[in-house]
């Protein structure tokens, strides 16, 4: 790809960015309304933000996204360059960005205090959680508050009543999540243990389900599910979201059911393998008929797709075709697979250095599975730290799937897997 090329469309970009009116008369003006992001504190991709608008004893959410394609052009230089990324790729010690970081930084990200388009999803919802009403707009919008997960969580909890639109907005969603239940949806709430790097050492961080995050959760949900239904009725080509066949856990692996890690590692390997496809199929494990990615446009090629799509439909142009749709999502399902592979080695090598600065060597595990008991391969969760990974497993005895025990770290120096013995039974 012409590195001047792109830099030559990232300089008119900023150009048409900095001279534009932001009181166009194509978008629709919801500045006025108090709204919310919220990531960690180092996100610099800031796709996504919320409002709660009151009238006439009514709540209506709206959901804002970043609206990069209201500048990039379909097959330009920077999107050909994206497509070939697919997606940003997080790893250990560095982030590829899909889009250009001048672009995402300046124009693309919802910053806070800074107006900006994007494509926002006005939603009033029945008691049960059903939708009484819905619209899709172009407009300009104002984040007033950029919040970390805890300072939202706090929001929520302590509702105060010059700052409850959080908690409100929670309780909302909160009746759509149990709407989807109802449809059949599964919900597996747990903490999970990530390596991140810093300074060149890895630490485990530990991940809460929070309010705040199942709150942005179920609102992402929600506009995949809105947007998917609207490109359906108007016949506009997308990438939708796919996840068919779940089957059934066997009773028989199931040993404890009082074990809730147990019991959520063997309901996630139930699940269909999730996939892209032209045509709008069930997604099960959402317990929605239809839908797709639309919400992180500026990290993701697949919802910067549809990102295309849904500006194109709103400017009544000519939209991308279906066969031309069809090739992209192959490509993604493609380099898709790729980037997570990728993803996984980079953590894999991270947490094999995390175990070897670990001083202590010792820790408190639960037996998932055997991948092939005859050569001790195994799948071991880590009780303290809250993630799980494949390894050898040495022992005397017996052991069976959902045990509790004690293992020492017995890996060497020059060895690639990751190896333990047993030391001691939690029975």
């Amino acid at each position: 790809m012409c590195i001047k090329t792109i830099e030559s469309e990232i300089t008119n970009i900023i150009s048409r960015f900095e001279q534009q009116d932001n009181l166009n008369s194509v978008l629709k003006d919801l500045t006025y309304l108090k709204t919310y992001s919220i990531d960690d504190n180092k996100t610099v991709e800031i796709d996504d933000a919320i409002s709660l608008e009151k009238f006439s004893g009514q709540y209506k959410l709206w959901i804002h996204i970043a609206s990069p394609t209201s500048y990039i052009d379909y097959q330009s230089a920077i999107d050909k360059n994206a497509r070939k990324l697919i997606s940003t790729s997080y790893l250990s010690t560095n982030t590829y960005y899909m889009l250009p970081e001048i672009l995402i930084n300046n124009v693309f990200s919802l910053c806070d205090k800074e107006s900006r388009e994007s494509l926002s999803l006005g939603i009033i919802l029945n008691d049960d959680g059903s939708v009484s009403f819905s619209e899709i707009v172009k407009s300009l919008i104002k984040v007033d508050y950029r919040l970390n997960y805890t300072e939202a969580d706090e929001l929520i909890d302590y509702a105060p009543k010059e700052e409850e639109d959080l908690s409100i907005i929670s309780t909302i969603l909160q009746s759509r999540k149990c709407w989807r239940k109802n449809l059949g949806a599964m919900e597996i709430l747990e903490s999970y243990g990530k390596i991140i790097v810093e300074n060149n050492i890895p630490i485990v961080k530990i991940i809460d389900p929070t309010l705040s995050r199942q709150l942005i959760s179920e609102a992402m949900i929600l506009y995949g599910d809105i947007t998917s239904e609207f490109t359906k009725l108007n016949n506009i080509p997308v990438p939708y979201r796919v996840q068919e066949n779940i089957a059934k856990p066997s009773n028989d692996i199931i040993q404890d059911s009082f074990n809730n890690v147990l019991n959520n590692f063997l309901l996630k390997k139930t699940l269909g393998k999730s996939y892209y496809a032209i045509k709008p199929m069930s997604h099960l494990s959402l317990g929605l008929t239809s839908y797709l990615h639309a919400t992180s446009p500026i990290r993701r090629y697949a919802d910067l797709l549809v990102n295309y799509q849904l500006n194109k439909y709103l400017n009544n142009q000519d939209l991308i075709s279906k066969q031309e749709v069809e090739q992209i999502i192959n490509e993604i399902n493609n380099i898709g697979r790729q980037n997570i592979m990728r993803f996984r080695e980079d953590q894999k090598y991270w947490l094999r250095k995390w175990f070897e600065n670990n001083s202590f060597k010792e820790y408190q595990v639960i037996l998932l599975n055997w991948i092939n008991r005859y050569k001790n391969i195994c799948i071991l969760y880590f009780t303290d730290h809250k993630f799980s990974t494949a390894c050898n497993l040495y022992s005397n005895f017996n052991i069976s799937i959902g045990e509790n025990f004690n293992v020492k770290d017995i890996t060497k120096n020059n060895n690639d897997n990751i190896e333990f013995e047993l030391i001691s039974s939690l029975k």
